[in-house]
C-alpha cells in the first residue's frame, strides 16, 4: 500500500510538470510600408492671356505657344508614372454684359500642352517624373487657341483652365 501511495505521489507531483510545459513556435514576416511623396502642382510664370484682338468680321485663330503661355510645376514621387488631362473650356463674356451690356458670345479654348523638353502632352497621357533634388518633377507649359467667329460678340472673355495630375 506505501508502494503505491508512493508511485501515486510520484506521478502527482510529475503531473503539473507535464501539464505546465509551454509548446512555443514563432515565424518571422516582414513589415513594409512605401512611404510616397504627395503629389502637387503649382502655376508659375506666364499666362494665356490672348490680349486685345480686333474683331474684323472674319474668323480668326489666335493662338499661344505653349513656351510662351502658363508653366505648370509638378511634384511628387521620383520615377513615379502620373497621369495628366485636361480639356477645351469655354470662355464667356458674361461679366462684360453685366456691366457693360451687349450681346452675350462665347469662345472655345483648345489647350495645347507641352512638357519642358518639347514633348507633346496628350490629356489621359502618363509621363514619369524625373529625379530633381530628392524629389521627382515635370514641368508642363500650356498655350492654346481661341475661335473667333466673323460675328464674334465683343467683350472680355473669361475661363478657367485646369490641369490635373494623378498617380
Amino acid at each position: 500500500m506505501k508502494k503505491l501511495l508512493f508511485i501515486l505521489l510520484i506521478i502527482l507531483s510529475a503531473t503539473p510538470a507535464i501539464f505546465s510545459q509551454t509548446v512555443f513556435a514563432s515565424q518571422n514576416a516582414e513589415a513594409y510600408a512605401n512611404l510616397i511623396v504627395p503629389l502637387s502642382i503649382t502655376p508659375t510664370s506666364g499666362d494665356l492671356d490672348f490680349g486685345e484682338i480686333i474683331l474684323t468680321g472674319s474668323p480668326y485663330s489666335p493662338a499661344i505657344r505653349p513656351t510662351s503661355g502658363k508653366l505648370f510645376v509638378v511634384n511628387g514621387h521620383p520615377a513615379r508614372t502620373i497621369t495628366v488631362t485636361f480639356n477645351d473650356i469655354i470662355l464667356d463674356n458674361n461679366l462684360w454684359v453685366a456691366a457693360t451690356g451687349g450681346v452675350p458670345g462665347l469662345l472655345t479654348f483648345t489647350p495645347d500642352v507641352e512638357l519642358d523638353d518639347g514633348t507633346n502632352v496628350i490629356s489621359g497621357g502618363s509621363h514619369m517624373l524625373v529625379l530633381n533634388g530628392g524629389v521627382g518633377e515635370l514641368l508642363f507649359w500650356v498655350g492654346g487657341s481661341i475661335s473667333i467667329a466673323g460675328n464674334q460678340s465683343h467683350g472680355d472673355y473669361l475661363g478657367l483652365f485646369t490641369l490635373d495630375v494623378s498617380y
